[in-house]
């Protein structure tokens, strides 16, 4: 996955809104393992990006979060 920090405002708010998706899907589902933990994280990671910017940084002006690593 790509650093959050070089996505642009919309792709963040995609990319939010299908792990948002999934996320709901696999607790509606009762799936509360490894999958649902990385996509909690993932979740976590792109707010804070969003939080950043929120407070007067652009896209590529930190490198503050990164999607955690799962390869």
């Amino acid at each position: 996955m790509e650093e959050l920090n070089k996505l642009d405002n919309t792709q963040l708010i995609d990319l939010l809104a299908k792990y948002t998706s999934d996320y709901t899907k696999m607790i509606s589902e009762n799936m509360m393992g490894d999958d649902y933990e990385k996509c909690k994280s993932i979740i976590k990671a792109i707010q804070t990006e969003i939080d950043v910017r929120k407070n007067g940084r652009g896209p590529g002006e930190t490198n503050m979060t990164r999607p955690p690593d799962f390869s």
